[in-house]
């Protein structure tokens, strides 16, 4: 029953005219606006076929157009007005989110292309690159703050004073190291008879690829694994994964879970960050070898073995796929520099998308000089 004078006249009131009166009152106040989303959502929640098929969809047309009469014209107008909005949202200051690209200015004496794989960017706002056998250390400017000689290989990852690698030796297992900013070392691990690939940093993890050498002869990767340690320590806290990945290369953390290139099983895995494994995405594309997240939206480049998609209508890793985080694809970008180029590996930093780019000289048409080998294209619209 109502539990007072106010509540009881209102519980008369038709429903209609109840809805209009909390829908008038919620209008002019957030507080009020976030009240009653939190009321439906406990005792009116959305369909789930109407979240994954309209709040979750990249492509609106089928439900917006899907319940018209075309015979009608409604369709039309409805489409008329659609194409005007759709053209003023993609006017400044507010326009869609689709990449777009911009002037990068690269660092005098520091092959960042050549290195962008090799790369990470610290919470703090500075780019970690690996030059050689020398790590640089960028600000937003692109300016070198620092450079550490050392014996990094592969990919690094790093914190705002630490920087992980993997280091190699032909007599001894794969060795993950962290150390500080200034080359010292500081903690080291290490597991027989697996080498080490593809570290990165989040949640106060270290996550890294770990590969059984032992049981690695016919079919390469599928004694895949990941390993998670303690990013300070480097003790051991999970390991998973293993027998779900054939060709792990990289991965990307969005919100509080992990994805992972699964690259000859042509999907990403989706696990925990204590290594439950959540589901398997696959889409358009195949042979995912290079991400990163932001923004809701996954960033992926499929690895560049130059087999011909008929789909794509260009061989693999000539195109830089926008997804949603259902696999989704929602822009492709090619390569306006060098066509022929493969993206390589992909970057999110300061509110961009960093895309290093090879060209291999044995494609270029006999006589005709051969363009760069490599560089770096930069993108907004995270």
């Amino acid at each position: 029953m109502p539990s007072s004078r106010l509540s009881l006249r209102l519980a008369q009131l038709p429903h209609d005219v109840l809805a209009d009166l909390a829908a008038r009152l919620c209008s002019d106040s957030p507080a009020l606006q976030a009240a009653a989303e939190e009321c439906m959502a406990t005792y009116k929640p959305l369909s789930h076929e109407l979240v994954e098929r309209v709040l979750l969809s990249f492509d609106l047309v089928p439900s917006i157009l899907g319940p018209l009469e075309t015979e009608d014209g409604a369709a039309a107008a409805v489409c008329s007005q659609w194409l005007a909005g759709w053209q003023a949202t993609n006017e400044p200051p507010w326009p869609r989110r689709r990449l777009k690209q911009v002037p990068l200015e690269l660092p005098e004496k520091i092959d960042i292309s050549g290195s962008l794989k090799k790369q990470t960017a610290t919470p703090d706002g500075r780019l970690v690159v690996r030059d050689g056998f020398k790590v640089h250390i960028l600000d937003r400017s692109m300016r070198a703050l620092q450079t550490v000689a050392g014996k990094y290989y592969g990919q690094i990852a790093a914190s705002d004073d630490s920087i992980f690698y993997v280091q190699i030796s032909v007599d001894e297992d794969d060795r993950l190291c962290r150390c500080s900013h200034d080359g010292t070392a500081e903690a080291v691990y290490q597991l027989q008879n697996y080498s080490f690939s593809l570290p990165l940093l989040a949640g106060g993890l270290l996550f890294c690829v770990a590969t059984n050498e032992e049981g690695n002869g016919e079919h390469h990767g599928a004694h895949d694994e990941i390993i998670a340690l303690d990013a300070q320590t480097l003790q051991l806290r999970h390991r998973f994964g293993l027998g779900l990945l054939d060709g792990a290369h990289e991965m990307c953390v969005a919100g509080d879970e992990l994805h992972v290139c699964d690259t000859f099983n042509d999907r990403l895995q989706v696990f925990s960050l204590t290594g439950e494994h959540r589901r398997s995405v696959t889409g358009e594309w195949r042979s995912p070898v290079n991400i990163c997240f932001a923004q809701d939206r996954l960033y992926l480049v499929e690895q560049d073995d130059d087999v011909y998609d008929e789909e794509a209508y260009a061989p693999r890793g000539h195109r830089l796929l926008v997804l949603s985080l259902q696999g989704d694809i929602l822009q492709v970008v090619m390569n306006a520099i060098q066509p022929d180029a493969f993206f390589h590996s992909i970057c999110c930093f300061d509110g961009q998308l960093l895309a290093a780019y090879r060209y291999n000289a044995f494609d270029a048409a006999p006589g005709s000089p051969s363009p760069p080998a490599h560089g770096v294209l930069a993108f907004h619209g995270l």
